[in-house]
């Protein structure tokens, strides 16, 4: 067998924290706030139509122009931004979110557009794990060898790095309500947040030791989880009421 029983028990934690967490979660958030299922949808669905622009702009086209590699990581996180905020902001036209500009609202689009995201990347882990255990001499034996050598904590790793993009899309839809809000700039703000996080967790990622780049993604992590409490907190206290007009003397 390809897969050892260790790895095959980092693989089935990997999935339950790519697939099942993000479901876990919007179910527990949904039922709290009682913000609908379509929701989360909504966001779902417009991530996946953002996937078709960016995929083909960072896939295909991006790599024919033969960029120096910062200028080509600096490009591709522009356009993450850009495609997927845009995507966020139109998610808040539509249906039920639409009605839930507010804070509840933010949470669960940011759930829907970040578990889609994760629930992705893992179904496509769950096929690659399916075709090792049934049909390992369809793989590469590149792709072979570096499973029979993976440590499972690789998998569990793969797993864990879903927590911290969860938590910044929890900003990102945060900012776009606040966008509808108080003004365009704080889509702006979103799209240049975005590219910038994911630029330097790129850039970390390629050039830094493994350590360093875990550090750095998780505490990417838990200062968005701070930042979104904080921006969550906002959009739930009530406006300042304006001040009173100034009587004019006679």
């Amino acid at each position: 067998m390809l897969l050892n029983p260790a790895q095959m028990l980092a693989i089935a934690v990997e999935l339950l924290l790519m697939i099942v967490l993000p479901i876990v979660l919007l179910t527990l958030w949904c039922r709290r706030t009682r913000v609908p299922w379509t929701a989360p949808l909504i966001a779902a669905g417009c991530y996946l139509l953002n996937l078709a622009v960016n995929v083909p702009l960072t896939v295909m086209v991006y790599p024919s122009l033969n960029l120096p590699p910062v200028l080509l990581l600096a490009l591709t996180a522009l356009t993450y931004g850009v495609c997927e905020e845009l995507a966020r902001w139109l998610s808040f036209r539509l249906g039920s979110l639409r009605r839930h500009r507010d804070g509840d609202g933010a949470i669960s689009a940011g759930l829907g557009h970040g578990g889609a995201e994760s629930v992705l990347f893992g179904l496509s882990y769950a096929a690659g794990t399916v075709a090792a255990l049934f049909a390992p001499d369809a793989l590469p034996q590149a792709t072979r060898d570096a499973l029979a050598g993976a440590s499972p904590w690789v998998f569990v790793g793969t797993g864990l790095d879903r927590l911290p993009a969860l938590a910044g899309h929890l900003v990102f839809a945060l900012l776009i309500v606040l966008a509808y809000r108080r003004g365009v700039k704080f889509l702006l703000i979103a799209i240049a947040a975005h590219a910038a996080l994911d630029f330097s967790m790129f850039m970390l990622r390629d050039h830094a030791a493994l350590p360093v780049f875990i550090a750095a993604w998780a505490a990417a992590g838990l200062l968005c989880l701070v930042l979104a409490r904080r921006l969550y907190g906002s959009l739930r206290r009530p406006a300042p009421e304006p001040a009173p007009p100034t009587p004019v003397a006679a």
